[in-house]
């Protein structure tokens, strides 16, 4: 029997990896230290979090204690690894230290990604698709690209108000990164819809059902979609030579609204998940 906690769980676990993983598409020297400090204590708080609702997944009370000292299970050691890398990461730009910066960001990638591959192995024998082993991991890992895509690139675009110089490339490689990761997005879900069809097993779309599909459709891929042809707009050459500072922060301000989606679409996507043993 799953819970909301599983899907706070997988959602925000997600996007702490996520986006910090994807800090990598701002280059060092373009920005300053402070945006590496914002950025690791958003998902130090964010992967804080998902280390609260994994303990409560396995039944341990929320304390101090248990926070730093359940270490019982592999998934359990991945969670809490990841969250003191991410610590050490966002306190060593305080005492800039370029070397130890860069191995905890490459150490935090890693344990990141294996996080996420290691919390697929709990939901695997809920899944009714061919391929389970790889198919599920990758959704989670596409996820948790979707979602840190459009979170570290809406407070990037925020910077171009502290810098308003920085080029505007930057923060279309963040828009482009979310055209792609929701072209794969649709891809696996077209894929599991296939395998649901072949599938004599499974569990049927009632009306609470169809709801929540219709939003994971609608607002989580179609939405987002939009305002990704919305924010490329803004970000075109001639709409940047006529006011590049209005064009970024127009921009931003439509990362802001995909956040919202994007959130819709994965909550949504989990809770069809954990309830339908569908990978939607």
């Amino acid at each position: 029997m799953f819970s909301i906690i599983d899907v706070f769980y997988l959602v925000f676990s997600q996007l702490g990896v996520g986006g910090f993983v994807l800090l990598f598409l701002v280059p060092k020297g373009l920005v300053g230290a402070n945006f590496y400090r914002l950025m690791g204590g958003i998902y130090l708080l964010v992967s804080g979090l998902s280390r609260c609702a994994n303990l409560a997944l396995y039944q341990q009370s929320v304390t101090f204690r248990n926070f730093f000292g359940y270490w019982q299970n592999l998934e359990s050691i991945s969670v809490i690894s990841f969250f003191l890398i991410v610590l050490v990461y966002t306190l060593s730009w305080w005492f800039k230290t370029p070397l130890l910066t860069q191995i905890f960001f490459f150490g935090g990638t890693i344990s990141g990604i294996a996080s996420i591959v290691i919390s697929a192995q709990r939901y695997l024998q809920i899944v009714q698709i061919p391929g389970e082993m790889f198919v599920l991991p990758l959704q989670f890992l596409t996820a948790a690209v979707l979602l840190g895509v459009v979170h570290t690139g809406m407070w990037f675009g925020h910077w171009y108000l502290v810098v308003p110089d920085l080029p505007v490339i930057y923060l279309k490689r963040f828009n482009s990164g979310l055209l792609y990761t929701l072209l794969g997005m649709m891809l696996l879900l077209c894929l599991n819809l296939f395998f649901r069809q072949q599938s004599t097993d499974v569990v049927s779309f009632n009306l609470f059902y169809q709801i929540i599909f219709s939003m994971r459709l609608l607002i989580g891929i179609g939405g987002t979609l939009f305002l990704h042809f919305i924010t490329w707009d803004c970000l075109r050459p001639k709409s940047v030579a006529r006011d590049e500072l209005g064009a970024t922060r127009a921009a931003t301000g439509f990362l802001f609204i995909a956040i919202i989606t994007v959130f819709i679409g994965e909550f949504c996507s989990r809770l069809l998940f954990l309830e339908m043993r569908f990978i939607f």
